[in-house]
């Protein structure tokens, strides 16, 4: 009777593996990213960042 070795086996399709678990990270990260950018993340931040940098408008004189 012959025996495989534990390095002989076929690595099924689900063990997580090093280099599955960073491409899992990966792809992870780029569905954050996708749906950052579809929710205007980017667009949301310059406007907030253009606010922030431009003067407040001179305040109405109060009224009598």
């Amino acid at each position: 009777m012959s025996e495989d070795k534990p390095e002989d086996k076929p690595i099924g399709p689900w063990k997580l593996t090093p280099g599955r678990i960073v491409i899992l990270i990966l792809g992870v990260l780029l569905v954050l990213y996708t749906a950052s950018a579809l929710l205007g993340g980017l667009s949301n931040y310059q406007t907030l960042r253009d606010s922030a940098l431009t003067p407040p408008a001179p305040a109405a004189p109060p009224r009598q």
